[in-house]
Parts: structure tokens; C-alpha cells; sequence
């Protein structure tokens, strides 16, 4: 809550924040799915050119635990007019709302814990794409702890035929960010971020101090990862076939973890500079 390097969670949250933002060159709406401590909705409210950011968490309860625990590091989140906070599942407001977004952020719990898994499905990328707008961005938190690479594999497989472009991004060895782009290729991050004083400060508490430390975390885009997910055997996840609920309390039970990700980001070989097709790593060798 003090000044300091930011903690493991802390840098999670801050990414996901940054890297979206980075992504899209002018955002004016955006949602969060789980609202969690509400620093994620806190840093969306640090860029002036968002018009409205709706929070959407299921748990009453949580909005008030994180009000006594984490005020004022996420004042925003309840005073800013530009804040709205919806007790509901997300699937359900999606739905009624009826709105559209240029930015959604899905930072759900993990897969073991109940009800959880359905927002990995292939139904809720579906649905959520639907309410996104052409060149709107999701993110989507996926923790590597207490999980398979097979139920890692079965979640980008739900993802990836809803969206144009993905790729993935390292928050640190146990968090992975999955960033999806709708009807438009997913660019690399630009500068836009540090010209905002409040998320430039955060960054820099994670030694984030410009593009390249955020493009250094880049895994590799859809046109690599498609074909090494789909070395895995795991069928997509689906609420019909609830591939990730029937394996994640065993997961957690034999405390895996899913390091594939990151093992392909920090080889000696640059694998997505040879492999990929995006050409951003052109004039590089």
C-alpha cells in the first residue's frame, strides 16, 4: 500500500492495464470483468480519454473488502463519475447491458475455484467479442499456477477463432496476459502510456520505464502460438465440454504449473523472430 517496488499481483494488474492501453490508440469505453482489489479499475480511470469504465463482479461482498482493504489506492474506482460498479455475472450483464466496448478486461479467479471456468470458455470469448467494437481489445489474465499446459492450450484454442490477432505477454513466470484484438491486426505497444503521468509512475515502481521493457515481455502473436497450442491433444473448453472445470481442482490438488509460456519467451534461440510471420522483429539479426 506504501511506496516500493510493486508486488507480484500489483505487477499483474498493472500490465494489464498497460499493455491494452498500448494497443489501442484511443480508447473511450471500457469494462472489467471481476473487480478483484479495483486497481485495475483505478488505472483504466488514469487515462483521460476513457468516457466510461464499468466494473462488473459478481461478489457484493468483494466491493466492500476491497474498499476497507486497498482505499485509496483505488479511490477512482468509487469516486470518479466516470466509474460505474455492477453486482452481476458478466455473462448476464453483457447481455442486458447491450453495450459495446473498445476495451474488456477479464481478470477472473482461478479455474478451480467454482463457476469460475466458465469465463474461459468458447461461449464467453464469443459473447464478449460480440460486445467489443472493430479494433477493440480484450485481455485476458491467465495464471500458469495450479495449472496444466493442456487447460492452458484449451483456453487460447476458445480464444483465438473469435479474434483477428492475439498474442501473449509475460506478467511474471506464474501470470500470463492474453491480449485478442477484433477485425484488426494486433500492433505492437507504443509510447502512448508514458505520457500519463499516474500509470508512468506505476510502471516505473515496476521498473517499467518505456516500450521496449513492455515488448521485451511479448511471448510471440497468434500466427506462432496457434500451432504450438495445437500440439496439445485438449479440446477446446467449452460449457458443453467443461474440459478446464474436470481437470483444475486436480491441477491445484498437485500443484502444477504451466511454464511452457515462458519457456518459449526466454530460450537462447529467438524463436518467435524465426517462426513467426509478422515481421516485427525485421532488422533485428
Amino acid at each position: 500500500m506504501g511506496k516500493g517496488p510493486a508486488v507480484v499481483y500489483e505487477v499483474t494488474q498493472q500490465m494489464l492495464v498497460a499493455v491494452t492501453l498500448m494497443i489501442h490508440p484511443a480508447p473511450k469505453t471500457a469494462a472489467v470483468v471481476g473487480f478483484g482489489s479495483g486497481i485495475t479499475t483505478q488505472i483504466l480511470l488514469s487515462d483521460p480519454g476513457l468516457e466510461r469504465v464499468d466494473t462488473i463482479e459478481i461478489e457484493e461482498r468483494m466491493i466492500e473488502a476491497a474498499r476497507r482493504g486497498f482505499f485509496p489506492r483505488n479511490r477512482k474506482a468509487y469516486e470518479d463519475p466516470r466509474s460505474s460498479i455492477h453486482i452481476e455475472d458478466a455473462k448476464t450483464y453483457f447481455s442486458v447491458a447491450n453495450k459495446q466496448y473498445d476495451i474488456i478486461v477479464s481478470e477472473p479467479s482461478n479455474p478451480w475455484v467454482s463457476g469460475i471456468a466458465s469465463l474461459f470458455t468458447e461461449e464467453f470469448y464469443r459473447h464478449v467479442a460480440g460486445h467489443l467494437n472493430d479494433g477493440g481489445v480484450l485481455v485476458q489474465w491467465v495464471q500458469l499456477y495450479e495449472i496444466d499446459f493442456a487447460s492452458v492450450a484449451s483456453v487460447t484454442k476458445a480464444l483465438s477463432p473469435w479474434f483477428t490477432d492475439y498474442a501473449i505477454y509475460i506478467a511474471d513466470r506464474d501470470n500470463i496476459l492474453i491480449v485478442a484484438r477484433k477485425n484488426a491486426r494486433l500492433d505492437l505497444p507504443q509510447e502512448r502510456v508514458f505520457a500519463l503521468p499516474e500509470l508512468r509512475e506505476d510502471l516505473a515502481r515496476m521498473a517499467v520505464l518505456s516500450t521496449d521493457d513492455v515488448r521485451a515481455r511479448r511471448v510471440s502473436g497468434k500466427a506462432l502460438l496457434d500451432p504450438f497450442f495445437g500440439i496439445s491433444r485438449a479440446p477446446v473448453t467449452s460449457d458443453y465440454f467443461p474440459f478446464i472445470d474436470n481437470l483444475a481442482a486436480r491441477s491445484r490438488f498437485m500443484n502444477l504449473k504451466a511454464a511452457e509460456p515462458v519457456l518459449l519467451l526466454i530460450p537462447d534461440l529467438p524463436i518467435d523472430a524465426l517462426l513467426s510471420h509478422g515481421g516485427h522483429y525485421e532488422g533485428r539479426g
